[in-house]
């Protein structure tokens, strides 16, 4: 009830559950506004025709933008923040961390679309830090599910669909085949 004795209208208070499982990508933010008051400052244009620089940055936003879209569709019944049980299906099914490339792309997709060099520099710290928060999410998941999350882990790669050697994912067999770097041990690069 709304302090008018109101009942909120069921369908608005659904999208805004639906967009509270949104995570905002701070970091993300950070490097593009930092690239952005540079350029203003300290232009540092990417070389080629405006154009280009569109044609090129324009797809990678529109696969950003549908990557995340499908992620939280997949994710649509269980709160990121404070998961209950771990989404194993859709983008999920091909990487753990599909909202987080969507956001790495739509990054480097903005940033070239509009030919600011400093919008592309700025990924680079982002995505480490951004990487230390997939670290601390993993570690998070790790005790909250246990050996659900590792056997998940164990099957999907961290950010894409390609393993470190070269072979797609496989999330959806029973049995998982191991992912080994040359050394024979698990790779901690993409795994």
């Amino acid at each position: 009830m709304t302090a008018s004795g109101e009942r909120p209208n069921r369908a608005a208070r659904g999208r805004w559950v639906f967009l509270s499982n949104v995570p905002v990508p701070e970091a993300h933010l950070l490097g593009l506004a930092v690239g952005a008051v540079l350029r203003r400052t300290r232009p540092l244009p990417l070389p080629g025709p405006r154009s280009a620089h569109r044609l090129v940055g324009l797809p990678l936003i529109t696969a950003g933008a549908w990557r995340i879209g499908r992620a939280v569709r997949a994710a649509r019944r269980t709160r990121l923040a404070h998961p209950d049980r771990l989404v194993v299906t859709g983008p999920y099914a091909v990487s753990r961390n599909p909202m987080y490339v969507g956001w790495a792309l739509l990054h480097l997709g903005g940033a070239v679309a509009r030919g600011s060099g400093w919008g592309l520099a700025s990924f680079v710290p982002v995505a480490a830090w951004m990487h230390g928060e997939v670290l601390r999410e993993e570690r998070v998941l790790d005790d909250a599910f246990g050996a659900e999350y590792r056997r998940y882990r164990a099957a999907v790669p961290r950010y894409s669909g390609i393993t470190c050697r070269g072979r797609p994912g496989r999330a959806r067999t029973r049995t998982p085949w191991p992912r080994t770097g040359r050394t024979g041990r698990a790779c901690r690069r993409c795994c």
